[in-house]
């Protein structure tokens, strides 16, 4: 009879379990708390050494510069008010240290209006990569590609290591037939500070995949020996139909994480504790209608949609987050652009970048910087899932009621039974204890 008892146990349990883990299909239930930090930000990152974020800001000029606050939005401070291009400059990352800044910049010979147009942070033709001190006081000059009109280069995402010894972007080699943004490779590079000075030493390319070319940088693995990118790697895959890579630099082994030929899948992170990827997607939002045209006149943002999605590291449990563009839903802002993305250290948030249709905007869409309360959820999204929150109180009740049944009256209670009851009546006796989400390493 103990035997029937556990075994009927175990499968009510599992399958409690499963039902917490299901790819989250309702529209109707709210993602998170979301709260706006800052008007008209674009690209960001949080430091775990100093719990400041640094972004991307346009300003009254029309172009943006790099700025810092605190998570709240409090203390905001431009550093790229001088000393460096007064152009556009953004795409900014922490050094791990919190004492360094990497961000891209476009040329101050730079000259007309659809020239800036493709200069802006993400975009980064005729741009180089520079580094600032926290404080903004000093600059290098990190590379020296010259302007050009014909063939530019250009830069884009910047991304540290988790120990700070390596950088990698994403840069544009050259014009490539029949691509709308030509051709790109995944660089790395080792950054080297000494006697105040910061430099890039052993310069590293990577073109994954067969169609070479687009690609854009996004992280570090937590050990340091895989980046995330997107890319449209796939041979007649259009740059609106990115998807989610993983990229061993060592053996230069591809995963592949998302396998979504149309959709647009970028900005992809890992949490904290590396267990997690956040990114943006338009799954979900239907046929959006984008055309080559679209991405080579760089007016494709007129048709795109995404939302915030969070998947495990290897590409699965995939599940949408939020619902900005879900008619009906609470968080329905109506036509959004979720973007870049970052983690608080602690796993429990995350901050958002998100391009919103307004017509008080001369360009008839805004930008802004959100804050997402992770902690509001049943699923700890930074990776670690938490005993209490999915062992639901009617499931063990059930279960302990059902032993009882069982037992009829019998007055030995068995150890399972009794592990569940005393679950129930002191939430203090789980046996599972929260594993605390890793910090990036210093």
């Amino acid at each position: 009879m103990k035997k029937v008892m556990i075994v009927v146990i175990v499968v009510i349990f599992c399958s409690g379990c499963a039902g917490q883990s299901q790819k989250r299909n309702d529209s109707s239930s709210t993602a998170a708390n979301v709260t706006t930090i800052v008007e008209y930000g674009k690209s960001l990152d949080w430091c775990p050494a100093n719990n400041r974020i640094v972004f991307g800001k346009m300003g009254d000029d029309s172009y943006y510069d790099v700025h810092i606050m605190n998570p709240d939005g409090s203390q905001e401070k431009c550093l790229t008010g001088k000393e460096c291009p007064q152009k556009h400059n953004g795409n900014p990352v922490w050094h791990p240290s919190g004492e360094y800044i990497v961000f891209t910049s476009e040329n101050e010979d730079v000259e007309g209006h659809e020239y800036d147009r493709v200069s802006i942070p993400g975009r980064g033709i005729n741009c180089n990569l520079w580094a600032v001190t926290s404080d903004g006081e000093t600059f290098w000059q990190l590379t020296e590609y010259p302007t050009s009109f014909a063939n530019p280069k250009g830069v884009i995402h910047p991304q540290f290591s988790h120990d700070g010894s390596m950088l990698l972007w994403a840069e544009r080699i050259e014009r490539k037939d029949g691509t709308p943004w030509g051709e790109w490779a995944l660089k790395v590079a080792d950054f080297i500070v000494d006697d105040d000075l910061c430099h890039l030493e052993n310069i590293r390319a990577y073109q994954p995949g067969a169609s070479l070319r687009f690609y854009e940088s996004h992280a570090f693995s937590g050990d340091d020996t895989k980046i995330l990118f997107s890319g449209n790697l796939l041979s007649t895959q259009l740059e609106s139909g990115l998807d989610i890579y993983e990229l061993d630099l060592k053996t230069e082994d591809l995963t592949r994480l998302t396998d979504t030929f149309d959709d647009w899948d970028e900005h992809a992170h890992y949490s904290p504790n590396g267990e997690k990827i956040a990114w943006m997607s338009s799954t979900d939002l239907g046929d959006l209608g984008i055309t080559f045209d679209d991405m080579r006149n760089h007016v494709w943002g007129l048709k795109l949609k995404t939302e915030l999605w969070i998947m495990d590291a290897n590409g699965s449990h995939k599940q949408r987050l939020t619902w900005f563009n879900e008619p009906g839903n609470d968080e329905y802002m109506g036509h959004v652009i979720v973007s870049d993305s970052t983690w608080s250290p602690d796993g429990e948030k995350m901050a958002a970048c998100i391009a919103y249709e307004d017509g008080r905007d001369t360009q008839n869409f805004r930008s802004r910087i959100i804050l997402i309360d992770l902690g509001t959820q049943k699923k700890d999204f930074s990776g670690t899932l938490h005993f209490e929150q999915f062992l639901d109180m009617k499931l063990l009740i059930s279960a302990a009621v059902l032993g009882f049944v069982i037992h009829k009256g019998s007055n030995v209670i068995s150890p399972a039974i009794r592990w569940i009851y005393r679950t129930e009546k002191d939430r203090s006796l789980l046996l599972y204890k929260p594993v605390s989400p890793v910090a990036r390493k210093a």
